[in-house]
């Protein structure tokens, strides 16, 4: 057992720095970039651009950064799930 040092305070963990919320797990994510999701996707980037498209019926859902395009990984594998169901 360590002796305990003078006006050191008890450690507190919350659940949430063990368990992260899916909103904080995102944030961790790496954020792609058109050719990147294209790749994946094995579909040319000018594909990937024309379903992020905001007149879709069901747009890809994208970060606009500037006038950059950025996606998510996990957002575009919902997207597809949901275009699969119909």
């Amino acid at each position: 057992m360590t002796p305990k040092k003078k006006n050191q305070q008890p450690v507190e963990f919350s659940s949430a720095a063990v368990h992260p919320t899916p909103n904080e797990h995102r944030s961790f994510e790496p954020i792609l970039t058109r050719e990147q999701v294209a790749e994946r996707l094995q579909i040319k980037a000018s594909t990937v651009y024309e379903l992020a498209r905001r007149r879709s019926v069901r747009p890809m859902p994208v970060l606009k950064v500037g006038k950059y395009l950025r996606f998510r990984w996990s957002e575009i594998e919902q997207w597809l799930n949901e275009c699969r169901r119909g």
